[in-house]
């Protein structure tokens, strides 16, 4: 496979080096890259391309005709994205160029105003987007101007760090569970293998190693000037930079990777994290993105300017589309989708795809079966073209095809079957083995199909990265706002937006269903009159005859009656004024099939179940199973003959046909060596430059049909499977026609794609949405129809009753109900493999990204040692360390056992702590930079909070400065003396200023005289704040004393919150600044110290505590070690401990003493909840 193809290949001589190897490797200067791979050597580096185009139309069309500027301001404003501010300003800099041109008309001739909207659009594009701009002005006679865009690497990479838009890991990240567990032999003790990869992977480098390390990547050439350095406020532990020196070594050596499912990321400008991300070859050199990254990007750049759907609706723009002239000059290009995709007989077997992506035949250098390359597609290159949303629908298409082998080779053998036998379904005899048993199958086939495809849809989403993929979406350029009531200020945002009540669009809601219900009853009746026309025409033509013509007609009439319904649809649809795209696209699939199935299902179940006993059958029977079977392989045929009419172009030769005609006969064959270039420049000779320059490739894609989107075509499909599972028992060859219309429709849709419509616009995509649940619909339906058909349409019950056979379909349809729910069972669900693989790549994102690591506090050597020698079990290290006590002295033995169970004791401990650490940081992040945590479940959500009690207030107020207590406010709010552009993160410190009741004069005493209660000597408040969220650590917490009545501030104090480290509730009291105005040198008389007396706080990390009290468990254990070793070994305890034995020990019975706390050591002195913790080196793990 080629480019967005991962590099991961099975084979068994895939150039592995041990570590030792290559690290004498790397001394060496990095060698040259060679591309070759052909499908990525075929790159021009010097194509000048972009990718979308701008169409607008000149002064010289319709300039007879007038528009106003209020039609012109509504257009504007709905086209401008943003609120209502912003709205306001883009309509009021368009008026300012409308005045300046047109002066103070209110209406002006279209031309001109198209004039105006287009200098407008192209200035504010080039000003505000930061977009490059290639305008082509127009010659003499053209009615057009095109402006091509695109969008500088620079500025994909900062749109893309805003989205937190998904890159793939370098393979090299993870190279597979096969680079893993390569072995360069076993351990002498265990019998386990030595994982060498792991065992480099878990080295841990000093800072000064890691340096030199990098320097020396650096001067090679093997990494670039972003990696030279330890970044040491993202890598604080040796186990962050030895991670990212170990991968760059990866990196730089080139390893084999076997991880066919590489992970995917948010991608984060911070230069520590680009090594993480793949780069593809491109003209623009190597860039993090795919030919569909980049087009997504700069659709949401420009988006955020204009939306030029909003304009293009109204008129004042002609269209604005992608380009295939985006990928002139490297891969994929449409030449090499045509070779390998559309005409899928031309593809090398290495590169022609496989028909399912989960498949092994689509990882690289693999060869494709050649009975599986009809249904085989490059999709990993189909999605780096046209995206995921395209690239879904036909892995959904191949899939759908492939899956119809099976029923294809079932019901097939069955036909051929019966007519080798001569026996028939319509046979007499209430025992049909074969029809009953194929009804079972089909049932529990529809079943495993859709479990199947759901699974196969995850190995989509886990391979390109979209599970959990959201999008905000924005609406629909069709959504206009009540009549009565356009815009309404949001009860969210507080801002002005469109606004169309749910109570109107319900009322469309419930009519138009009553129309849609009626045209299905039309239908239904319609069916019925050529049913009884058959009847008539029995008594002129034969029945033969009369037997083909009919079910010919209402094949016919199903199809035109689809074609003309859809307008229909569309336009009740509309109707209903739906504010986003998926809300309209799902209620469309309700409209549309509720029509379809009684247009495509009414005249075969009129046939199976009540042809026969009102009309009779073509036979003369009851039973019109033979009449089921003319009448589903006369639908199947036209719908057969219409994709091929498709393909010829209805009577004439279409370009289609041409390039079909060009590649059957031999002599008409074309370059197959072309593949780097566009089909769009292949017919330019060397004397033509001149000319292709005035009449460029995109003027030729302007011209090209406009893509119309995926809906006709899933529904078609969906429709095709609900008739291949519900009446296959009465044309057996129908899954072989469905599978065949599939080929020939996977094709067709490839080349539309390709060569015959614009490009669409790139588009995320997770699953085929609404499709699945009517793929459900249809599995359901089928148990009722083959029941119905094997009690009423065969004639196996013929000589039952009504209530029996009603009866027997009841049992029958229960039974099929029993296969559904059973092969639904034994479908397994997302297999283990694949949840495997997702969870790997959530730790492998997990340790390369976000910087966690699964055993983050160890530090216990022998274990360590114990997993480099190849043991996964660390009980099996700490038993071999536990040597025999044989010729050791009871009293040695005793403190042995003692420190043993103050060991366990401490390994409990440290268990509980690490759970209760691994709980804690799935719900929050440390921020080290702002020193609180911040919340995993909501991004950029701050978990600091303060919560402040201001109790008194002493000395605000004296004799010569009273001041009135009742007056008088507390205002607390969270300021931030860092300066702003210093600031790790966004928006204000803490939440809005709070304000306290009134104080209150205290309560009379003899403490304090009157004259200074009255004086406002001492102010009660006693009101608690509680103010969240807290940014950060840095911040401070400003407290005033405000006299409303006077208007002027009494006093001020503050509360640094580093101050509050300890997490724990405080009381303080504070110094209150007052203003000089009441300074002693203006009134010449001593003052006393104002104070303010407080309890605060300050709570802002759970993981913090958890981990310090981790690291005083670990120091405790070291310890208890350490001395159980010692006494192994025959010295005396290092440390104190309260050993039984011991002389110094107190009598149980005798009174206690008091004992320092230094003198004895079972566990250190526990330290202040918020010491220092102990140095990074001592154990190598993250703070976060």
């Amino acid at each position: 496979m080629g480019l967005g193809a991962s590099r991961a290949d099975h084979k068994k001589d895939d150039g592995y080096v041990p570590p030792s190897d290559r690290a004498r490797a790397r001394q060496a200067p990095a060698p040259s890259a060679v591309l070759t791979d052909p499908d990525v050597a075929a790159f021009d580096p010097t194509a000048d391309k972009h990718d979308y185009l701008l169409v607008f139309a000149t002064e010289r069309s319709r300039s007879s005709e007038t528009l106003k500027w209020n039609e012109v301001r509504e257009t504007w404003f709905q086209a401008i994205p943003g609120d209502e501010e912003k709205k306001t300003a883009g309509v009021e800099l368009l008026r300012r160029d409308w005045v300046q041109r047109f002066g103070e008309e209110e209406e002006c001739p279209k031309g001109d105003v198209l004039g105006l909207c287009r200098e407008h659009v192209v200035d504010l594009l080039a000003r505000r987007s930061g977009l490059q701009l290639k305008l082509s002005l127009p010659s003499d006679g053209a009615r057009r101007v095109y402006c091509q865009l695109r969008a500088p690497v620079s500025l994909l990479e900062r749109k893309a760090d805003a989205l937190d838009y998904k890159f793939k890991f370098k393979d090299e990240i993870d190279p597979g569970p096969a680079f893993w567990r390569r072995s360069s032999g076993t351990d002498r003790v265990s019998g386990r293998p030595v994982y060498d990869e792991i065992i480099e992977d878990a080295t841990i480098l000093d800072r000064e190693k890691a340096q030199e390390t990098l320097q020396q990547l650096y001067a090679q050439g093997r990494c670039g000037p972003a990696d030279v350095a330890v970044f040491a406020d993202a890598e604080p532990t040796p186990r962050h930079w030895s991670r990212r020196v170990h991968a760059l070594e990866r990196i730089s050596d080139r390893v084999p990777c076997h991880n066919a499912y590489a992970a995917y990321a948010p991608y984060d400008a911070a230069p520590r994290e680009r090594h993480l991300y793949e780069e593809y070859p491109s003209v623009r050199g190597r860039t993090l993105f795919l030919p569909k990254d980049r087009l997504y990007l700069t659709k949401r750049i420009v988006d955020e300017v204009f939306d030029f759907a909003v304009l293009k609706e109204r008129g004042l723009v002609e269209t604005f589309v992608a380009l295939h002239d985006a990928n002139h000059g490297e891969m994929p290009t449409t030449d090499w989708l045509q070779k390998r995709w559309v005409f899928f007989w031309r593809a090398e077997a290495t590169r022609a795809g496989a028909p399912l992506l989960s498949q092994t035949y689509m990882l690289k250098g693999r060869s494709c079966p050649c009975y599986m390359r009809p249904w085989a597609q490059p999709l990993m290159e189909i999605r780096a073209y046209f995206g995921e949303q395209v690239a879904l629908y036909f892995a959904w298409l191949g899939y759908y095809g492939y899956s119809l082998t099976t029923p294809t080779i079932v019901l097939t053998a069955a036909g051929i079957y019966e007519f080798v036998t001569g026996q028939s379904a319509d046979d007499e005899g209430w025992w049909k083995p074969v029809q009953v048993s194929l009804a079972f199958f089909l049932v529990a086939w529809s079943a495993l199909y859709k479990d199947g495809w759901d699974v196969e849809q995850q190995w989509c989403a886990t391979k390109w990265g979209m599970l959990d993929f959201e999008e905000e979406e924005a609406d629909r350029p069709q959504f206009v706002g009540d009549a009565d009531e356009p815009r309404r200020l949001s009860p969210i945002t507080n801002q002005n937006e469109t606004y169309y009540p749910a109570e109107k669009r319900a009322r469309t809601q419930f009519f138009n269903s009553i129309i849609v219900a009626l045209l299905a009853l039309l239908i239904l009746v319609i069916f019925a009159l050529i049913f009884e026309l058959e009847y008539k025409l029995l008594d002129v033509l034969p029945a033969s005859l009369a037997g083909y013509v009919l079910p010919l007609l209402i094949a016919i009439l199903i199809q035109w009656f689809s074609r003309l319904y859809n307008p229909i649809a569309y336009y009740l649809n509309e109707s209903e004024n739906y504010q986003t795209q998926t809300n309209y696209d799902n209620n469309l699939v309700l409209k549309v099939f509720a029509f379809e199935i009684m247009n495509n299902y009414s005249s075969l179940a009129l046939t199976a179940f009540f042809k026969g006993w009102y009309w009779g059958c073509i036979s003369g029977d009851d039973n019109c199973l033979s009449d089921l079977k003319r009448l589903t392989g006369v639908i199947f045929g036209v719908r057969f003959a219409l994709a091929l009419w498709g393909i010829v172009g209805g009577g004439c030769v279409s370009r289609s046909y041409k390039a079909f005609l060009k590649l059957v006969l031999p002599e008409a064959d074309t370059n197959e060596d072309n593949d780097g270039e566009n089909p769009m420049h292949d017919d330019v000779e060397e004397g033509d430059r001149l000319k292709a320059l005035e009449h460029p490739a995109f003027v030729d894609e302007a011209e090209l049909e406009e893509y119309e989107g995926l809906f006709d075509d899933y529904a078609e499909i969906v429709l095709q499977m609900g008739l291949v599972c519900m009446w296959s028992l009465g044309f057996y060859y129908m899954p072989l026609l469905a599978a065949l219309e599939i080929l020939l429709q996977m094709r067709v849709d490839a080349y539309g794609l390709v060569c015959d419509s614009q490009r669409p616009t790139p588009t995320p995509a997770e699953t085929v949405g609404s499709w699945g649940t009517l793929m459900d619909t249809m599995s359901l339906l089928a148990v009722f129809t083959n029941a119905g058909i094997i009690v009423y349409t065969t004639k196996s019950l013929e000589d039952w009753s009504s209530n029996e056979k009603l009866c027997a379909f009841f049992v029958v349809e229960q039974l099929l109900l029993l296969t559904k729910a059973l092969a639904h069972l034994c479908s397994t669900g997302i297999p283990t493999r694949l949840e495997e693989i997702q969870k790997r790549q959530e730790h492998v994102v997990d340790r390369h990204k976000h910087c966690r690591f699964e055993e983050v506090f160890e530090d216990d050597e022998d274990e360590v040692a114990g997993l480099k020698r190849g043991h996964v079990d660390r009980s099996e290290v700490r038993e071999r360390s536990q040597s025999t006590t044989d010729g050791m002295s009871p009293f040695t033995r005793s403190r042995i056992a003692y420190l043993d169970e103050k060991l366990r004791a401490c390994e409990s401990d440290v268990t509980i702590a690490r759970s209760q650490y691994r709980v804690a940081c799935k719900t929050e992040v440390f921020n080290e930079d702002c020193g609180v945590s911040y919340s995993r479940r909501t991004p950029g959500l701050a978990l600091g909070m303060v919560t402040l009690t201001v109790l008194e207030a002493e000395n605000v107020g004296q004799r010569h400065d009273p001041v009135n207590a009742s007056s008088c406010r507390a205002v607390v709010h969270v300021r931030d003396p860092t300066p702003r552009h210093q600031r790790a993160y966004e928006g204000p410190p803490g939440p809005a200023p709070q304000v306290s009741k009134p104080a209150k004069k205290p309560p009379r005493s003899n403490e304090l005289p009157e004259d200074l209660r009255s004086a406002g000597a001492r102010m009660v408040f006693n009101q608690t704040f509680s103010l969240a969220p807290v940014k950060t650590s840095k911040a401070e917490i400003f407290i005033e004393i405000m006299d409303h009545a006077k208007r002027l501030k009494r006093g001020s104090t503050t509360i640094a919150l580093s101050d509050l480290s300890d997490q724990r509730k405080q009381a303080l009291t504070l110094s209150i600044l007052r203003p000089t105005a009441t300074t002693t040198a203006q009134f010449g008389i001593p003052q006393e110290a104002a104070v303010l007396y407080v309890k605060a706080q300050f709570q802002y990390s759970r993981i913090l505590p958890i981990k310090r009290r981790i690291y005083r468990l670990l120091e405790g254990r070291r310890k208890i070690t350490q001395d159980r070793q010692n006494l192994r070994l025959g010295k005396a305890p290092e440390h104190q401990w309260d050993f039984p034995d011991d002389p110094s020990r107190p009598d149980p019975g005798a009174t206690p003493t008091a004992t320092p706390s230094s003198t004895r050591v079972g566990f250190a002195p526990a330290p202040a909840p918020f010491a220092p913790p102990p140095p990074p080196d001592d154990d190598g793990s993250p703070l976060t």
